[in-house]
């Protein structure tokens, strides 16, 4: 069947690469050859399209095609090509035209994107998909980008009388309030992706005069120009020589393989990727360095950028063509090191000698979107592939990754002491319950950090202190009728901003006016219950009118200038104290930093998580460890009502082999990961009924598929964050053996039930790091 060709002159001219489309000939029904096409679309197969004859000689494995799809064109990458069909060429399509003179997708990434489809459960295309930037992924060409701007005069009046318009005007007043907050203007498709709006309340805006869009030329990324002047060391300790001897040996053999590099904090371990880096450099080969998008800062980037050059990054807050900018970098060969976050595994670097993951038992390398890799696992997997060596970093590895080392898979590199003079600080713990009064019923400074606080000041050292909760107050409650005040599209507590006058929801967003009426009952004096960043900033400010303090959380640092422009006034001491959440406790080191303060170590251990404990002591390893790195000694004081923890006493501690031989028996006995491998079934929808008898139907049909003792399936509940955005939420969870067979088979199975579920959805999350 010859297809319907009407619908051919809506696509536009390919985006790059592309020549003039030819003439088509008129095509009988048989083809010479045939192409198969993976979509971005969540099916899991991919479809057969017959290749005219003048489009023969054009078409290879991963290029980009555009092909008829139902009445539309789409476009796809093309993932093999053959010369027969299984299916009737009478009743094949043909593809429309070819996009790519050569492949954007090599052959290394085609494998390992279908890697990732039957690992994580998703459609080949949806994995290809995460592989590409996404000018690539569309028709349209994007030459600029949309920035907006408060316009001035837009303040109280215009606040005014959207807060008069109620549910109506509150899309336009959080936008508006924000962008007056910010004082000057932003990429659009930013903001409103971090405010989880469309682009309607803008345009609203806009047409009112109390905004203004502009569409400019992309100025360059503010990471681009970080150059740190950290000078190359001269010396190297002892540890540091044996891991890079190791790295370099192994490079030199041309053989794969996977290292844990365990070293504490301030041991050296960044100075050891790039040594390693340098002499795969050397060796023609190129490298990938994956950080923590909290981590890349301009610190971090400064280091690999002064030795090495021409640095490519890539991050989250990059436009679009700022992205498509430096992928064309990347696969032209222009440059052969890229630093960036989790989707920079997908580099299209070729003869790739070394991937580093710094920081790898970090929770951000998990996609939580399709495709739902876990960029650890991706890492190494592309490494052995490749033939290069890949590189895991951490001062509290993870626990799965320990696990690797004792089953032989993973090397094991240990860097167990501080460079520089540094020596390990002590840690503190101070029981906030023996401080707790009528008066007061929560404890924000005990006494004994408030002495280091003024002790520190005293001496013009400089402090951090951490709290992982943003906001004023994150529980309003009323004692009258002993409700919590919810947000209306989420089971989530609203949490208090004062500074706003709002209660705002951290899942969806939504805001409300502050009341001190109870929506419920309508008694006034709500209690406030706990604490957040804004009021420990709040708080301090009283206690230390004469310090120089910053909150860094994100409702402070809505743009990447905005990080950088703070840490730069930490380095050159133009502040004295750093208030923030985890992005203070990842990637800076400032040796002026005697004294870090943990004001609530509980957060993560009330989390209903089995790794809430791991993550616990983690948190309180990393903060800690920004404290003290160089001849200045530091302090840590941890505030907690739980000191009997073994998470906290292992911390304090500095004894990670204790915490993980203690975590690790409890999880063997619980059969959780490391020894299983667990995946998460999540069924969500606007009607509770149907999601409720639709897992039900899902889990009735894993009972009676696996029978095995090896699969365990847990009950159906509903999830922790039960409504999210106005859909109900069940999950349950299935545990499969460690086995690639059995677990690929259960995830196929899982997989092709999802892809049949539209409405409720279902999605199925491998290796889950979330809960909620």
């Amino acid at each position: 069947m010859v297809p319907d060709h009407s619908d051919r002159a809506r696509v536009e001219q390919p985006l790059l690469f592309a020549s003039p489309e030819p003439e088509q000939e008129p095509q009988g029904p048989v083809y010479d050859l045939y192409c198969q096409v993976a979509l971005n679309r969540p099916v899991r197969c991919e479809f057969t399209y017959g290749v005219p004859r003048h489009l023969e000689d054009l078409v290879l494995p991963g290029m980009r095609v555009a092909v008829p799809f139902g009445r539309q064109q789409k476009l796809g990458v093309v993932v093999r090509t053959k010369t027969e069909s299984e299916v009737d060429p009478k009743k094949l399509k043909e593809i429309v035209h070819v996009l790519d003179p050569e492949p954007v997708v090599d052959v290394e990434l085609l494998g390992l994107t279908r890697w990732i489809a039957e690992r994580y459960g998703c459609a080949w295309g949806e994995a290809l998909a995460a592989v590409l930037p996404a000018p690539l992924k569309s028709a349209r060409r994007r030459r600029r980008v949309a920035y907006i701007e408060a316009v001035r005069g837009s303040g109280d009046e215009a606040l005014a009388k959207l807060e008069a318009l109620g549910d109506r005007g509150e899309k336009q007043h959080r936008l508006l309030r924000t962008l007056l907050e910010l004082s000057g203007r932003i990429e659009l498709k930013s903001i409103l992706r971090q405010l989880q709006l469309s682009d309607s309340p803008a345009k609203t805006l806009c047409k009112r005069g109390w905004v203004s869009i502009e569409y400019v030329e992309e100025l360059p990324d503010v990471l681009a120009m970080s150059v740190d002047r950290k000078p190359r060391p001269k010396s190297l300790s002892q540890a540091q020589e044996e891991a890079i001897r190791t790295l370099t040996q192994r490079l030199d053999k041309g053989e794969d393989g996977t290292f844990l590099l365990h070293g504490v904090t301030g041991s050296g371990k960044t100075e050891v990727y790039l040594r390693a880096i340098e002499h795969a450099l050397c060796m023609g080969k190129s490298a990938i360095v994956l950080v923590p998008e909290i981590a890349l800062t301009p610190q971090t980037v400064g280091r690999f950028r002064a030795r090495f050059g021409e640095v490519c990054v890539l991050h989250s807050a990059m436009s679009d063509v700022q992205r498509l900018a430096e992928w064309m970098r990347l696969k032209r060969g222009d440059v052969r090191v890229v630093v960036g976050a989790r989707s920079a595994i997908f580099a299209p670097l070729s003869e790739l000698g070394v991937i580093v993951i710094d920081e790898e038992h970090e929770p951000s390398f998990k996609q939580e979107s399709t495709p739902r890799y876990q960029a650890r696992d991706v890492a190494v997997e592309r490494a052995k592939r490749a033939g290069a060596i890949c590189i895991l970093g951490s001062a509290t590895p993870a626990l799965e990754s320990y696990h690797q080392v004792k089953c032989g898979k993973y090397e094991r590199l240990s860097l167990p002491e501080r460079v520089g003079g540094g020596s390990i600080p002590n840690i503190q713990v101070i029981d906030t319950r023996l401080e707790k009064d009528s008066k007061s019923p929560v404890v924000l400074f005990t006494r004994q950090l408030k002495t280091l606080l003024r002790e520190t000041l005293d001496n013009k050292e400089q402090a951090i202190l951490f709290l992982n909760r943003r906001g004023f107050v994150p529980v309003l409650y009323c004692q009258g009728c002993q409700t919590t005040i919810r947000c209306e599209q989420c089971s989530l507590a609203m949490t208090l901003h004062r500074r706003i006058g709002r209660l705002v929801c951290h899942a969806c967003c939504q805001e409300r006016p502050i009341s001190n009426t109870c929506p419920t009952c309508s008694k006034p004096g709500l209690s406030h219950l706990g604490l957040g960043t804004e009021r420990i900033e709040s708080q301090f400010r009283i206690l230390f009118p004469e310090a120089r303090v910053c909150r860094m959380d994100s409702d402070t640092m809505r743009r990447r200038e905005d990080y950088e422009r703070v840490l730069g006034a930490y380095e050159r001491r133009e502040l004295d104290v750093l208030i923030g959440t985890q992005m203070i406790a990842k990637g800076l080191d400032f040796p002026n930093v005697t004294l870090v303060g943990i004001l609530s170590a509980d957060q993560t251990l009330n989390i209903p998580d089995f790794r809430s404990s791991e993550r616990t002591f983690q948190l309180i390893s990393q903060v800690a460890g920004r404290a003290g790195r160089s001849h200045l000694p530091g302090r840590i004081l941890v505030q907690t009502t739980t000191t009997h923890q073994p998470a906290i006493q292992y911390a304090v501690a500095h004894d990670y082999e204790g915490f993980v031989q203690q975590e690790l028996g409890k999880r063997k006995t619980a059969c959780y990961p490391p020894y299983t491998r667990m995946t998460r079934v999540l069924v969500e929808g606007e009607d509770e009924g149907r999601v409720k008898k639709t897992i039900r139907d899902v889990h009735a049909r894993l009972l009676e598929s696996f029978k095995d003792p090896s699969v365990g399936i847990g009950d159906p509940v509903h999830a922790p964050t039960a409504l999210l955005r106005g859909r109900h939420r069940h999950n349950f969870y299935c545990r499969s053996a460690l086995d690639e067979a059995s677990h690929l088979h259960l995830v196929g199975f899982l997989a092709d039930l999802a892809q049949k579920q539209k409405d409720p959805l279902m999605k199925i999350d491998v290796d889950p790091v979330s809960t909620s």
